[in-house]
């Protein structure tokens, strides 16, 4: 009688993990089911929308049952975020400070992955004679207002005791400011790579800061209209699942992925490389813990915190943003259970 009734209890056990199962993989597949409608994605020259460009030579998409169309925004980055806040292309790779401007403007944006941090990409470069922050003092700084690089400035200022009373702010994009540096009226730029190193060796200039001195300050991520998650849900999900795994055959197989990159772009391998340094692919590690509520900068919500501190300082709102209502973890978490179950 006892060993029956343990025979019962095991069959029954397994039919409940059974079923369990079935249901599982019945919702999975219900869930990642995508309508075959076209989606218009962003591309460009950078290590965050690298694994755009493997996955469609790799038809990684199409595989997904994901109809993308690429839109070209080498090198115009602030007219690509125009395109996309006016309906021209579904998906972008955002800064977090961008997306948080957009939507007190009036946009409804809404951020579903870390793709990439800035962690030396973006920098502070200076004339010889200016040896550190606080010789900014009373100098002009060329850099693009109203941006995240005046954003990450006044960040750098106030962490040295400088205000931004303190210095004198002249408006130069990031485009130009290597040109404008070399002119010899600014005594500091803010900018990015490879534009940061230009101005460096037209002047004989040095670094007073880059992003690897404060990781997460800068964060991007692949970012979509509320409207268009509301109604094609399924096909956004297995658009990360495409990312999850591209980026993980940019990890395993660097120089394969690399080299890709190097041929569509014309550039050579070691600049494709050296470039991936200054600006750190986020993996799905990276972004659980990227997504994780936190006051730091290791946490999107945290950085989202200090982006609003800056734009009430500067006038540009008066409101606290709610970060959860435009950083939406619901995608990554579903990425980060899947694995989970394969590793069981």
């Amino acid at each position: 009688m006892h060993r029956k009734l343990t025979i019962s209890a095991a069959l029954l056990a397994f039919s409940i993990v059974s079923l369990m199962w079935w249901y599982s993989s019945t919702t999975m597949n219900e869930e990642t089911e995508t309508t075959g409608l076209p989606m218009t994605v962003a591309r460009g020259y950078w290590p965050g929308t690298f694994w755009i460009e493997i996955a469609d030579q790799k038809g990684w998409f199409e595989e997904a049952g994901l109809d993308v169309k690429l839109f070209d925004t080498h090198p115009d980055y602030w007219g690509s975020l125009k395109a996309m806040v006016d309906g021209e292309i579904d998906n972008n790779n955002f800064t977090l400070f961008d997306l948080i401007q957009f939507n007190i403007s009036g946009s409804d944006i809404v951020m579903v992955n870390i793709s990439d941090n800035s962690m030396g990409v973006d920098a502070i470069v200076a004339s010889p004679e200016v040896a550190s922050i606080t010789d900014l003092k009373g100098k002009a700084i060329g850099v693009d207002q109203g941006t995240y690089l005046e954003y990450i400035l006044d960040v750098v200022l106030k962490r040295h005791g400088v205000s931004a009373s303190d210095v004198i702010k002249v408006n130069v994009s990031g485009e130009e400011a290597a040109s404008e540096f070399a002119k010899g009226k600014l005594d500091a730029i803010v900018t990015w790579e490879p534009i940061a190193s230009q101005a460096i060796e037209s002047r004989q200039g040095h670094k007073l800061f880059d992003t690897s001195e404060i990781p997460g300050i800068s964060p991007s991520g692949l970012s979509f209209h509320r409207s268009f998650i509301n109604e094609r849900y399924a096909d956004v999900q297995a658009f990360i699942n495409v990312w999850h795994k591209t980026t993980q055959f940019i990890f395993d197989h660097p120089i394969e992925a690399y080299s890709i990159i190097a041929n569509i772009y014309g550039v050579p391998l070691e600049d494709v490389q050296a470039f991936a340094q200054l600006n750190h692919i986020v993996d799905l590690r990276g972004n659980v813990t990227s997504f994780s509520y936190g006051a730091g900068f290791q946490s999107l919500h945290g950085t989202a915190r200090q982006i609003n501190k800056f734009l009430i300082e500067q006038n540009v709102t008066q409101s606290q943003v709610d970060s959860m209502t435009f950083i939406d973890a619901r995608f990554i978490r579903t990425v980060q259970h899947s694995s989970q179950q394969v590793s069981q």
